[in-house]
Order: C-alpha cells, then sequence, then structure tokens
C-alpha cells in the first residue's frame, strides 16, 4: 500500500485549488494499492514561521501542535503531491511557510507536482525546484501543469478531462513507480 499526501495550496475560500486538489485526490484514489490523504493547509493553521532554529540544524525542536501534525503528516507518507497555483509568479506564501517549517521530512521524500494559473504554473514549479536544492526531496520531472482557459477553467473545474487525466496519469505513475 502507497500513501500519498495531496498537500492544499491556497487559503482563498473561493480558491480553485478545492476543485483542481479533489481532481487530484479523485485520480489517485482509484489507483489500486493507494491511499489518499489530504493536508488542508489552512485547517492546520501553521504559525509563520518563528522557530528559534532553522530546522535543518540538528538541534531543531518542534514545539507548536499544529508544526508537530503536519511533520507526522509528511513523515507517514510514501510521497506527496503538492497542489501549486501560481501568485504573482511564485508558489503561494503557505505552501511555501508549510515547507520551512520542516527539513529532514522532506528529504529523500517522493514529490509530485501540480500545478497550474495563466502559465500552467511554470513559476511555482521554477520555485520550488530551487527550494527543492536545499530540502533535497525526491522531484521527478513528470510534473503536470494546468493552464487556466486550456485544462482547467477559473474556478479549477476540470475544462479538458482527457488531457488532464493524461497528465495526471503521467505525473502519478512517475511517482508510484519511484515509491
Amino acid at each position: 500500500m502507497s500513501h500519498i499526501l495531496i498537500v492544499t495550496g491556497s487559503a482563498r475560500p473561493n480558491s480553485a485549488n478545492k476543485k483542481v486538489v479533489e481532481a487530484v485526490k479523485e485520480n489517485l484514489s482509484v489507483r489500486e494499492g493507494v491511499e489518499v490523504r489530504v493536508a488542508d493547509l489552512v485547517a492546520l493553521n501553521l504559525p509563520f514561521m518563528n522557530a528559534a532554529m532553522p530546522p535543518s540544524q540538528p538541534a531543531y525542536e518542534i514545539t507548536d501542535e499544529s508544526v508537530k501534525e503536519w511533520s507526522e503528516m509528511v513523515k507517514g507518507t510514501d510521497g506527496v503531491v503538492f497542489v501549486m497555483p501560481e501568485y504573482n509568479h511564485n508558489m503561494t506564501a503557505i505552501q511555501k511557510n508549510a515547507i520551512d517549517w520542516l527539513y529532514k521530512e522532506w528529504t529523500g521524500k517522493h514529490v509530485a507536482l501540480v500545478a497550474y494559473g495563466f502559465y500552467a504554473g511554470r513559476h511555482s514549479i521554477a520555485q520550488f525546484e530551487e527550494i527543492n536544492t536545499v530540502i533535497k526531496a525526491k522531484l521527478d520531472q513528470r510534473i503536470s501543469g494546468l493552464q487556466f482557459g486550456e485544462e482547467i477553467e477559473f474556478d479549477g473545474s476540470i475544462k479538458n478531462p482527457e488531457t488532464v487525466s493524461s497528465s495526471f496519469a503521467t505525473t502519478f505513475d512517475a511517482l508510484l513507480a519511484a515509491i
């Protein structure tokens, strides 16, 4: 059984992220031998990163209960799928903050990206790739990039189901094969 954690990417109540996360969850849940859990970053309510010591340091200790829960979620999975909206040519602050709270949990963790936006999420993907030079997750380059108006509607509804299913299949097949 492969345990996959899907990480939400927006705090906006009317964000397209809700529908994209649901589509990712549906696609993964129908696969045999895959158990899916969603990490809702709004519900986790992680504080802004304010630890006295960086998570990369051996003496780093998590004291906040929501950060402890987040850490256990990531540790307890075989792979993580970030559903990444692009805000102002970057990944969202809520996802960046969630990544920043952890370090050793990311090292060697299998990660897949489903990004979306006006540029198919390419700027948020680039930012994650830069961050990954430090956290060293195992990021597969078969990334699903969904463009508003092409593959998805502005509310996150799937506009082109065949293209999106094919993109997801490529991304998730690679993730699951690596686990």
